[in-house]
């Protein structure tokens, strides 16, 4: 803010007066976030319960532990990009202000007639998303979109839908299991969902791939990690979004080899160690190659496309974007780097003619008096007589 004060000489002189940031913010934009924080945890705190009833990692539902992570990892993306989020003017948008109350229409719908939480949970983030735009500006949202649209990988999907993606996950993981233990030499069979195969010693033994053992867990879990991995790189948008999206079929993929796993320890092993120990265990284990995987499709994308920096019509090279993104993937991973100060091109000369090669005892002096001439490098000349005639 500004205000006018008066010198000695009667001149009214205009003196900019600004307000102490944190964080790139005011303490009293600070005070109108907390005051509408309150309100927003207070408006959907019985939401805010039953997704930590449902998700936590202690007494919640094992399908949705990783929700926990969802949270985190969003206020990790904000420190990494502290200072775009600092240096960014906060600015509000009357534009966003129809996300507001279109979110609490969405969870109200989701009280009733639609009974269904999970249209509550997307309301809420919906309005989480509405304030955040509404106070901060579109610039901002730059920043913010991702940890809020991140909110949605630790919502808990409908009863129906859980079900109606499992099964055909569940169908998947048994052909390929019978297609594994085929090539393995065992002899097997799929009904639906159930493995017939015959025992080590003959007898015919029935694995049934249960709504559990469809993948959800895993799909859920490895589209949260594959998200993390790309958004927190310093990556053009469409291939983080081709990391993302890598992760459904990437988590099929470790879900089908590990029913494949099962039914080979249930074949040449024995039926409590494949049910056991082992079926707990092996979930775990695949989330190893999974991260590998994922690794895998960066590293293709890295050396396959590489990106280009335009050239201006002055002929010096834009590398703002480029030093902008090492910035931000030294924050991420707490590396400093360097960058040497710009120069122009035109203090940058280049001669046009080739440098001659210098004899092994250097370049000869030139005469005193003399000015250095174009054939300085040239052999002096002789002072013989003879030699002048």
């Amino acid at each position: 803010m500004s205000e006018l004060a008066s010198s000695d000489t009667g001149i009214i002189q205009e003196v900019d007066v600004r307000e102490e940031r944190y964080f790139g913010l005011t303490p009293t934009a600070w005070v109108q976030v907390g005051t509408l924080g309150l309100l927003f945890l207070v408006a959907f705190l019985i939401c805010l319960r039953r997704l930590w009833l449902k998700t936590n990692p202690i007494s919640g539902d094992a399908n949705w532990s990783h929700a926990i992570c969802v949270p985190v990892i969003g206020l990790y993306y904000l420190y990494a990009h502290r200072r775009e989020f600092i240096n960014t003017p906060v600015v509000a948008s009357w534009s966003a202000l129809p996300i507001i109350p279109f979110g609490i229409l969405l969870f109200g719908y989701g009280i009733y007639p639609g009974q269904n939480d999970f249209v509550k949970d997307a309301g809420m983030v919906t309005t989480l998303f509405g304030l955040a735009a509404f106070l901060a500006g579109w610039r901002m949202m730059k920043v913010l979109w991702f940890p809020i649209l991140f909110l949605v990988c630790a919502l808990p999907w409908p009863p129906l839908v859980y079900s109606a993606v499992a099964l055909p996950l569940q169908e998947l993981a048994a052909q390929v299991a019978v297609f594994v233990l085929r090539i393995s030499g065992v002899n097997a069979f799929f009904n639906g969902t159930k493995i017939f195969m015959e025992g080590f010693q003959g007898e015919l033994r029935t694995l049934n791939v249960a709504e559990a053992c469809a993948g959800l867990r895993s799909l859920m879990t490895f589209i949260t990690i594959g998200a993390a991995m790309a958004f927190l790189s310093a990556r053009p948008l469409w291939q983080k979004i081709v990391v993302t999206v890598s992760a459904v079929p990437i988590a099929i993929f470790c879900n089908v080899m590990r029913v494949s796993g099962q039914g080979l320890l249930d074949h040449y092993w024995s039926r409590e160690w494949s049910q056991g120990f082992a079926h707990q265990f092996a979930g775990m284990v695949m989330l190893i190659p999974a991260f590998f995987l994922l690794l895998l499709i960066g590293w293709l994308l890295d050396r396959i496309f590489v990106e280009v920096m335009p050239v201006t019509d002055d002929g010096g090279v834009a590398v703002a974007e480029a030093v902008a993104k090492l910035e931000a993937a030294a924050a991420a991973s707490g590396t400093p780097i360097i960058v040497p100060p710009q120069r122009s091109h035109n203090t940058i000369r280049r001669s046009k003619k080739r440098l001659r090669p210098q004899p092994p005892g250097g370049p000869p002096a030139a005469a005193s008096g003399s000015p250095a001439g174009p054939n300085d490098g040239a052999q002096p000349a002789s002072k013989d007589p003879e030699a002048k005639a």
